[in-house]
């Protein structure tokens, strides 16, 4: 029986990475985007050099028949999914006295309400598999919520709280959920701060470990979950940061 993998939001960045991850350890992913059909194509393209197999579909999280229609087709082409990555998720970059009420329902729109309705919608085919894992992109901006990020950082909050609540009430049906929390990570998110040097310098110095985390970094910690040979962790919020969460200087 083949593995089956879905990654949300996972046409750039973070997402890519991680379903090029999950395609080399032989899973079928469900590669998905809401807007971004050639970043989507790209990540197809790059697990098919690597000779994994995909599937690409346009999701809107934040749209019940949108995800239910994509469960429905991993349904009738596989009849189980074996890891959902909720990946998707939307900052708005702006103070609260500058931000539209609009902006700030969208960001948790995508992050928490998407990430409620993709794990709804993928109970049933989790229930079938033997290695069923939820995996939620998380972040801890909540610690230090920046008022320039004020949204994404209260987003992630309640997707840690939702973690945490799925971790106690799916293992019943043999499924484990856990979230990976990265810090700073240079993608094409951060908009035209992906190209200030200074920028990632200054997080890279003010880092323990003197750098920022990668994609791939992202992607390894989501198969320490999935990979987990006792089929035991569950409930985890992984820092991906290289420790900066501990540090004054974030």
């Amino acid at each position: 029986m083949k593995k089956v993998a879905v990654v949300t939001g996972s046409s750039k960045g973070i997402g890519q990475a991680i379903a090029i991850r999950l395609a080399k350890d032989g899973y079928v992913v469900y590669v998905t985007y809401c807007t971004d059909k050639a970043g989507g194509q790209s990540t197809i393209n790059e697990i098919n050099k690597n000779g994994g197999e995909s599937f690409l579909h346009e999701v809107d999280v934040t749209n019940e028949h949108s995800v239910s229609q994509l469960m429905e087709s991993v349904e009738k082409q596989f009849g189980h999914l074996d890891v959902l990555v909720n990946n998707a998720a939307f900052s708005v970059d702006k103070r609260m006295e500058d931000a539209s009420f609009a902006e700030w329902k969208l960001a948790m729109d995508i992050k928490l309400h998407g990430a409620w309705l993709a794990t709804k919608y993928a109970i049933p085919l989790l229930k079938q598999s033997e290695n069923a894992n939820v995996i939620i992109i998380s972040s801890s901006a909540d610690e230090k919520p920046s008022p320039e990020v004020l949204s994404y950082a209260i987003a992630t909050a309640a997707t840690n709280a939702f973690a945490k609540a799925m971790a106690f009430h799916l293992p019943p049906y043999g499924i484990r959920v856990n979230a990976v929390m990265p810090g700073q990570v240079r993608t094409a998110n951060w908009g035209p701060l992906e190209k200030d040097d200074a920028l990632w310098q200054k997080f890279a110095d003010n880092n323990p470990m003197k750098r920022v985390a990668t994609p791939e970094d992202v992607a390894d910690a989501v198969m320490i979950f999935v990979n987990d040979p006792h089929k035991f962790l569950n409930g985890n919020l992984l820092y991906v940061n290289g420790g900066s969460h501990l540090s004054s200087l974030d």
